[in-house]
């Protein structure tokens, strides 16, 4: 058990921060001017973190001291920002702290830095010429209800159906759940002190312009029209933003790099929190869940042979959507997808993350659950219909060896009679795209096992 102080503890990360210490176990100091609430327990410094007599204070007898102050929102911000860290820095060594823990941005090298980023790499680097270890963490976005950036991203996914995409769109980022950042920054209470420098990500590198399709898909809505043009004016930008002025000004400059790091810390435990489930905690919008089971349901239940393993076919049915696309007939999915688009739907998103989780979006279905002992994936599809309906996808022991079984089940709960005459109206077509489908899936498998397949 630690005690450590939370610098800047009523920011969007410290006030997380603080009662994810105080969970943990660890005894907690919070300073902020701003601080109202705190867990039980912790002790709350009402005090400017620049008020000498205060901070040396709350600074004796701390083992780890978390830096999270920012002044983005003040004229000046760099000055003041670097005169804070000087002091943080002495009256830190002065206390014999163990370990200063300072959240950074990413350090691009494409050229001009903005002054935000110049910024956050100046404080670190006063950090750590100081005396006392410290633990520089640098992330590009966190993804979290309350995060300036991503309230920024959400603005832009609502703002319209079309999207004003200036060139640093095409930048890149990598993306860290809040619920990641604090796992980070929670282990260093508990670690040896370190002197460095790490950079920490979630799994995926993006560009801009495809965080603001993500976040509209997650959303429900569909794909914006992207519409290059030569700039986005800040004032303009700050208009339609409840965030000030500096600090639009200060994040859309940091737009202008790709802050995309070479490596990153290993992930958290159970691994990292894929973007998709990131957004959805972020913006309150529930993992969908499976087909009911009180209520009347249409379903269209198929099984193969395999003459492929379990793995093999589990290994397709795990890629399936986005760029390995559907198994089933050319341009069926792309066409139902215009159709959903041009009723209001999201439309077929042609993407997915790596790896598959509950939350997860592909093209136009939503991840229910996935299995990876049962073998068993389960969609739900975020298409306008006038019902419900899932896909469930499952590889099963085959009746010989090196076979498996591959079954496939449509599950439709419709909304009174007009869902189910589109069921049955639909069915032909069903038929032929589910159908081909399955053979898709079977075939796939098979020939993955075949010497003459090319390298993926």
């Amino acid at each position: 058990m630690s005690t450590c102080l939370v610098l800047g503890a009523s920011g969007y990360v410290g006030a997380l921060l603080v009662e994810a210490l105080a969970a943990a176990g660890h005894r907690v100091r919070a300073l902020s001017r701003g601080i109202e609430h705190a867990p039980a327990g912790v002790v709350v410094v009402r005090a400017d973190v620049r008020d000498a007599d205060a901070l040396r204070e709350a600074m004796d007898g701390a083992d780890v001291v978390y830096h999270l102050v920012h002044s983005m929102v003040a004229t000046g911000f760099a000055r003041a920002d670097e005169e804070i860290a000087y002091a943080v820095a002495d009256e830190a060594f002065r206390a014999g702290v163990r370990q200063l823990v300072y959240l950074g941005g990413p350090r691009p090298w494409d050229g001009e830095v903005s002054d935000h980023l110049a910024s956050r790499a100046r404080v670190g680097d006063i950090f750590l010429d100081s005396p006392t270890p410290a633990l520089v963490l640098q992330a590009s976005m966190v993804i979290g209800a309350g995060s300036a950036s991503f309230t920024l991203l959400t603005r832009a996914a609502r703002g319209g159906p079309v999207l004003p995409s200036p060139a640093y769109m095409a930048n890149r980022s990598r993306p860290i759940a809040i619920d990641d950042v604090l796992h980070y920054l929670v282990e260093a209470a508990e670690a040896e002190p370190v002197d460095w420098v790490a950079d920490i990500g979630g799994p995926e590198v993006v560009t801009y312009l495809e965080l603001v399709q993500r976040c509209a898909r997650v959303l429900g809505l569909p794909r914006r029209l992207s519409v290059p043009v030569p700039e986005v004016p800040i004032a303009l930008a700050a208009a339609v933003s409840p965030l000030p002025e500096p600090l639009v000004r200060a994040l859309l400059d940091s737009l202008r790099h790709d802050l995309v790091p070479t490596s990153v810390l290993p992930p958290p435990p159970g691994g990292s929190t894929s973007l998709d489930c990131a957004m959805r905690s972020a913006l309150g919008v529930p993992v969908p869940v499976g087909p009911p089971d009180d209520v009347a349901v249409l379903c269209d239940h198929r099984r193969l042979r395999v003459r492929a393993g379990r793995r093999a076919l589990w290994r397709v049915i795990t890629d399936i959507g986005g760029d390995a696309g559907w198994h089933t007939l050319p341009g069926a999915w792309a066409l139902r997808g215009c159709v959903d688009h041009l009723l209001g739907g999201v439309g077929l998103h042609r993407g997915r993350p790596a790896r598959l989780t509950p939350g997860d979006v592909v093209d136009s279905w939503s991840v229910v659950d996935r299995s990876d002992a049962d073998r068993t994936l389960v969609l739900r599809t975020d298409m306008r219909l006038p019902g419900r309906a899932w896909l469930t996808l499952r590889a099963v022991e085959g009746e010989r060896p090196g076979e498996s079984g591959y079954e496939q089940t449509v599950t439709f709960a419709p909304d009174g009679m007009l869902g189910k005459l589109y069921w049955y109206s639909q069915k032909p077509a069903h038929e032929l795209v589910f159908g081909l489908m399955a053979q898709g899936v079977a075939w796939s498998a098979e020939r993955s096992l075949s010497p003459r397949r090319p390298a993926r």
